[in-house]
């Protein structure tokens, strides 16, 4: 219930926050929280050029501390941003109730989603147009490479294995600049 608390007090507050996940080899991020749900906690991430960069959106479960005071560069990091005039902002059509739920509102709101499997391997990050949740425990996911190729097929991604989606942000958004639309599958 702290972890929750310590949320809520920076979704609150509007502070950003430095979020440690109970994951071997997982990222910290550094955001702002912009939703919390049953199941997910969503930010605003930043980015290390004192930029916002995109949204993640981090199993609950998973995340073992959240706080400002552990980041020296918070308060700075904080006027920065709002000095820039880049305030943090929500997806109020982010469902953080459910995976299922999670994959579908994301998939419909960005033509590209990063999404993580840290608990099998905290090095790899799925990247492609989400085309749909089969049976509530699959994603569908037409990947796109690191030099910005679509796969021809789709592949199905276990919703279970996921601990992480990422949703915009400048390497997503550069790898749909240049490999465009994706083809069907």
């Amino acid at each position: 219930m702290g972890i929750r608390k310590d949320l809520r007090r920076a979704l609150g507050a509007g502070r950003p926050v430095r979020v440690r996940r109970g994951i071997k080899g997982a990222d910290r991020i550094d955001g702002y929280v912009v939703g919390i749900g049953r199941r997910w906690v969503l930010l605003h991430e930043i980015s290390s050029e004192i930029r916002l960069d995109g949204y993640a959106a981090v199993r609950l479960r998973d995340v073992t501390s959240a706080s400002d005071t552990g980041w020296a560069g918070s308060g700075f990091v904080h006027r920065a941003l709002r000095t820039a005039g880049e305030p943090p902002r929500p997806l109020p059509e982010a469902d953080l109730d459910s995976t299922t739920g999670l994959a579908e509102t994301l998939g419909r709101g960005f033509p590209l989603l990063g999404l993580h499997v840290e608990e099998v391997d905290p090095d790899v990050m799925y990247v492609g147009h989400a085309r749909g949740v089969i049976r509530k425990k699959r994603l569908l996911l037409q990947e796109i490479s690191s030099k910005a190729h679509w796969e021809p097929a789709c592949v199905r991604h276990r919703l279970d294995d996921t601990t992480r989606i990422d949703a915009g942000g400048g390497y997503l958004d550069a790898l749909h600049r240049v490999g465009g639309a994706p083809p069907a599958c």
